[in-house]
């Protein structure tokens, strides 16, 4: 006879790097977001966020209802180190019954939390670990090779992308899928468009990644054409580079940070994202839902969230392409058809309900338990 399946509350604790702008720390959020009243939610910060951004996202928590946990440490390697003895207090009170970790940071603390607490026959949580990225440990590959060797072994790991699977070189061939859920935003006007000209928005983090280096190409290419305003978000490793090289430009406005962009997404005109490689990105997700469309290098990841036959595409970021994709061939296909379809196309795909449900499938499924 099957062994009999009672109903109960789980308390499921999403760990994060910090709270802060990053993909990752919104998809937690939008996990957390449920409206199951057998899911008990919250959050955790490995290290402190002190950003307004920080701020802002306790504020969005209060308002959904989720409890959230601040570290006291700001240094990022140290807070690594000492989040076993900080969680365990935390841990004692609530006894989460599942434990969520985001990113690279949280799996490195999370294993440091379960190594040490081995020898204490208390702490027997189960463990769900979303992988979000193609490229896993980039900073830290020998911690990376000892790490998920637990993840593996346990079988904690979920995917957000078939690339994200395929692209998992540590021995697990069967992880489970699930495609980050995207909520769809009220749009507000962005107030520091340019009237009369196509305005071309670049959103993420200023790395290698997301094709930093083929952004400052194309735009140097296009510096005379006259139609296009470029807008470039974000900050990282080669900010420097890029106030350096289109910081003079007229046609490019230069932003470090925009709070809640994807509320204000609809109101340019195309998104641009020469990517290197992606996980699933979640800025061409939220572009799409609000009417926008993305011209895109054709990479894994970023060609799982349009549709196949994208015509605002170009193969290996080749400059050439892009910039005679812009030239020539932008203005000559229908806005709001190319709005229309991909749309259409990630309506279904990226729901937030289906990307909840899973998971809480999965929580139970964990625990041995029926959540209704």
């Amino acid at each position: 006879m099957e062994k009999e399946i009672n109903s109960k509350v789980l308390k499921v604790f999403h760990v994060i790097p910090h709270m802060d702008l990053g993909g990752a720390e919104r998809v937690a959020l939008n996990i957390a977001d449920t409206k199951n009243r057998n899911i008990a939610s919250h959050v955790m910060e490995v290290y402190r966020g002190t950003s307004d951004f920080s701020t802002r996202m306790k504020q969005e928590l209060n308002a959904l209802g989720v409890q959230y946990h601040t570290s006291p440490i700001r240094h990022k390697k140290l807070a690594i180190l000492l989040f076993p003895f900080h969680f365990w207090l935390t841990y004692l009170k609530y006894r989460p019954d599942i434990i969520h970790a985001h990113t690279e940071i949280t799996d490195l603390s999370l294993w440091l939390f379960r190594k040490i607490s081995w020898l204490f026959f208390w702490v027997r949580p189960r463990y769900v670990r979303t992988i979000h990225n193609t490229e896993l440990w980039n900073e830290w590959k020998w911690v990376g090779r000892i790490v998920e060797r637990y993840y593996v072994k346990h079988k904690c790991n979920v995917s957000i992308s078939k690339s994200v699977s395929q692209a998992y070189t540590y021995g697990q061939s069967d992880i489970p899928l699930i495609y980050n859920g995207v909520k769809v935003v009220d749009q507000k006007p962005f107030p520091h468009l340019v009237d009369g000209k196509v305005n071309v928005l670049f959103a993420g983090r200023l790395e290698h990644q997301k094709g930093v280096e083929q952004l400052v190409e194309v735009v140097t290419a296009l510096k005379s054409d006259g139609r296009f305003h470029f807008y470039i978000v974000g900050s990282g490793t080669l900010e420097q580079m890029v106030k350096d090289s289109l910081g003079s430009f007229d046609c490019v406005s230069i932003f470090d940070k925009v709070y809640a962009l994807s509320q204000y997404l609809g109101s340019f005109d195309y998104l641009f994202m020469p990517s290197n490689h992606e996980g699933l990105p979640l800025t061409c997700i939220e572009a799409s839902l609000a009417h926008t469309p993305s011209i895109v290098n054709w990479c894994e990841g970023l060609n799982e969230t349009l549709p196949a036959d994208w015509p605002l595409m170009v193969m290996d970021n080749d400059i050439n392409d892009f910039v005679d994709l812009f030239s020539n061939k932008l203005l000559t296909y229908d806005h709001k058809v190319l709005a229309d379809k991909a749309y259409d196309y990630v309506a279904q795909k990226f729901s937030v309900i289906r990307m909840q449900e899973s998971y809480e499938k999965l929580y139970a499924e964990k625990c041995g338990v029926y959540i209704s």
